[in-house]
């Protein structure tokens, strides 16, 4: 009987332990939104020029963008990164800005 208390007292107690894990910074067991993209506006567009840092082009838009295409190594010379920002104000209008090792490459819109 000893040994069933014992074993009960273990599974309440990580029981317990777990719950507390699933918690959000909330404090509710939902799990957290993910940030949003910053929106983007065709003047923001506009000032970002070719070469731009990712740093300089967030510093212009006022946010980051939702990473939507990797490739290569992070670190590595190689490494390519797209970002899209949504259109401030338009349902289907975004940016797409991708960098290969920290410099703007290319850059498309989409109702701005």
């Amino acid at each position: 009987m000893r040994k069933l208390g014992f074993i009960l007292a273990i599974v309440t107690a990580l029981t317990v332990i777990m719950a507390g894990c699933n918690s959000s910074k909330s404090g509710s067991n939902l799990p957290d939104k993910p940030p949003q993209a910053a929106t983007i506006t065709k003047a923001e567009y506009d000032q970002i020029a070719d070469n731009s840092t990712y740093e300089e082009a967030i510093k212009i838009i006022g946010g980051e963008g939702k990473i939507i295409s990797e490739s290569g190594t992070k670190g590595n010379p190689d490494y390519s990164v797209t970002y899209q920002f949504p259109a401030e104000g338009k349902d289907n209008g975004n940016a797409k800005l991708t960098f290969r090792n920290n410099k703007l490459i290319s850059k498309s819109e989409s109702n701005l």
